[in-house]
């Protein structure tokens, strides 16, 4: 077989034209070889798995959308930190001159073109809104279908299976961070991938703790935590992402009362334990899950993502690990992630438990008492016996926490001012 010439960037420019792609910089590298294409995705790291060659597409939508939540550099930056990873050239949509004209983006735009200039890495521009995912795909295809050696079907198969994975996790990322071009485009973009966004959807936020003894999730877990994503998604018809340390599950909720609701959490919970555990085993991860309220268009998807985070993280303070919590489990917590999110928890809890903290004693044990003494109702031989203490020892403790307090412990609004304090501490915490 006579061995096939490697695909250039200025054949890939070719394939470009029908999405009217103009090089604005970066010519002399128009020879440099294109092994791959990939999509900036909506979250950081902004490209990922980089192996070198490969046709960077990004849009300035989505890097003003990231850089509103400021996790996103400027464009030049990018441009540097792409050119780092090896990409042989970068393609932007929104770069065009009528789009960047007299705007901000155009100070940007020609700082790019001259560190692209500079480094010999030809610089695309293209037209806002153009389909990312259908250069993409048009770039891949003809890359494979010009390696020097043809694929064996399975090759084809998994090269295919990988592209739409990492698609359906762009496309999920977008969706859970609000940063897709529009409402009508992410329909359509995620009815091509199986999912019918126009009816009602919740999100599942499942996470783990590390358990290999080194502050990370180990590597031989990886396969494990895969599993338990395709099981979430085969239980529930889900869209699974797996990260690191989470997996993110968006379920189609067509049912949106209470009875549908437990429905999906007993469905969710029984799949994970199938392959995670019961979430408190030593040689398994330890893990804990919430479901945000439902979601009603794709718009509402990134409200519903935070609400499923925020009640994972309080879920393991009030059900415990190996469950998925709802926001309705959450009781007085709720009130207490309004007061944090409103960035008025902290005072309160520092204003409430100050008596205790300016002390010479250990705060821990003065909090510690409060806590179980409230949480025992008061009742002085349960409260001793959970604190390993002789019931004289936790008088002298009362005694000296009223002191300190300046009331009684029986005063109701002073128990009831302690005891959210006391669990506004956790929720800061978490």
């Amino acid at each position: 077989m006579n061995r096939r010439e490697p695909v250039t960037v200025r054949e890939t420019l070719t394939l470009l034209r029908r999405w009217r792609a103009q090089l604005i910089a970066g010519e002399r590298g128009l020879g440099r070889t294109v092994t791959w294409a990939s999509i900036m995705r909506a979250r950081t790291p902004a490209f990922e798995g980089f192996q070198g060659g490969e046709l960077a597409l990004l849009s300035l939508t989505t890097l003003h959308s990231l850089r509103s939540q400021l996790v996103a550099p400027s464009l030049p930056e990018v441009v540097d930190e792409v050119i780092g990873m090896g990409a042989s050239a970068i393609a932007v949509s929104g770069l065009e001159d009528q789009a960047v004209s007299g705007s901000d983006d155009a100070r940007e735009r020609d700082e790019a073109c001259q560190r692209a200039e500079r480094m010999g890495v030809p610089l695309i521009a293209l037209p806002t809104g153009v389909s990312l995912a259908a250069i993409e795909r048009e770039v891949i295809t003809h890359v494979v279908a010009q390696r020097d050696t043809p694929q064996s079907p399975a090759d084809t198969f998994a090269a295919v299976a990988g592209w739409r994975a990492s698609l359906r996790d762009e496309a999920l990322d977008a969706l859970l961070t609000g940063t897709y071009a529009g409402e009508a485009s992410m329909l359509s973009r995620a009815s091509q991938l199986g999912h019918d966004l126009r009816l009602p959807h919740v999100v599942i936020w499942i996470m783990l703790a590390p358990f290999a003894g080194d502050g990370e999730v180990s590597n031989s877990s990886a396969p494990l935590i895969v599993r338990a994503a395709e099981a979430l998604g085969s239980a529930l018809s889900a869209w699974t992402r797996v990260r690191a340390d989470e997996i993110v599950a968006l379920v189609s909720a067509p049912g949106v009362g209470a009875s549908e609701r437990t429905d999906l959490v007993e469905q969710g919970e029984t799949a994970l334990r199938r392959t995670l555990g019961d979430g408190g085993a030593t040689e398994s991860p330890i893990w804990w899950a919430g479901m945000g309220e439902v979601a009603r268009s794709p718009l509402e998807v990134r409200r519903s993502a935070a609400e499923a985070q925020d009640t994972a993280r309080l879920g393991l303070l009030v059900i415990g690990p190996g469950h998925i919590a709802r926001t309705a489990d959450l009781g007085v917590y709720r009130l207490l992630l309004a007061l944090e999110k409103s960035g008025d928890l902290q005072p309160f809890v520092e204003r409430e438990l100050a008596p205790l903290r300016n002390t010479a004693r250990k705060e821990d044990h003065l909090l510690e008492t409060v806590e179980v003494y409230l949480a025992c109702n008061g009742n002085l031989s349960e409260a001793a016996r959970q604190l390993h203490l002789h019931r004289n020892s936790l008088l002298y403790r009362l005694h000296h926490i009223r002191d300190l307090l300046g009331h009684d412990l029986e005063n109701p609004e002073l128990r009831l001012a302690l005891q959210l304090a006391l669990k506004g501490r956790r929720v800061l915490e978490q």
